[in-house]
């Protein structure tokens, strides 16, 4: 009975391939086949940096408004140095690298949920008697598939590529989003394969291409080859 637990989980995420919904629930699975960290390790396939580091209180405090949705009132420091005390009502938390950020509200403003880093978060206090207001149709996995995560703004583009050496086996096997297309380049080409998907525009997906080096060259959309272009000029001057 147990074994067929775990298939059940197996195949309702397998065909979305969600594995990672796999393992944690065989890493934290309290009535079934469990595995701990000892026979299962999930590994990130770029440089881990360090975690930041909290200020006492401010991760128990975002917890306990988000569970029992209570508006949190912060004391927050801006990248320009510039202090602020507002009051957040939390939708959600992420854990995005080596930093976690809350989508909330602010005070009574009339605007989207935005991100705010929890390491900026100089003080946090819950506000006990005071409702959190929810934000209309906000949807955690709407917003991280839109790549609102990593400060985006829901933009989709048609993201075209040609690649080579590793990097056209990966996209094979790990397609860039669902409907990527992918077809061999002519013979007498530099690379080998060239690739069309629809992808958020985000910072994510701008390091991600940087980071393949020469591996990839962007063929459109226009502005994001020029960009990609200045950043690689900018690169080889410092060499």
């Amino acid at each position: 009975w147990l074994w067929k637990q775990v298939l059940t989980q197996a195949g309702a995420t397998l065909p979305r391939r969600q594995l990672d919904r796999v393992w944690r629930y065989l890493l934290t699975t309290t009535d079934g086949p469990k595995l701990d960290d000892s026979r299962l390790r999930i590994l990130p396939d770029t440089l881990r940096l360090q975690p930041v580091e909290l200020h006492d209180g401010v991760l128990r405090a975002v917890i306990q408004s988000l569970i029992q949705r209570r508006v949190l009132r912060v004391r927050y420091l801006k990248p320009t140095g510039e202090r602020r005390e507002s009051d957040l009502h939390p939708q959600a938390l992420v854990q995005r690298g080596p930093i976690p950020y809350l989508f909330a509200l602010k005070d009574d403003e009339d605007a989207p949920v935005r991100l705010y880093a929890l390491h900026r978060m100089t003080r946090a206090e819950l506000l006990p008697e005071v409702e959190a207001r929810a934000a209309d149709g906000f949807d955690l996995d709407a917003a991280i598939a839109d790549g609102r995560a990593d400060f985006g703004v829901g933009e989709t583009i048609d993201l075209e590529l040609r690649v080579r050496g590793y990097l056209a086996e990966v996209l094979r096997v790990c397609p860039l989003a669902s409907g990527q297309r992918l077809e061999d380049e002519p013979p007498d080409s530099e690379f080998e394969s060239r690739v069309w998907a629809r992808v958020p525009s985000t910072g994510q997906l701008l390091r991600w291409l940087l980071g393949a080096g020469d591996k990839l060259e962007v063929i459109a959309p226009p502005d994001l080859r020029r960009v990609v272009a200045a950043q690689t000029r900018k690169a080889a001057a410092l060499y």
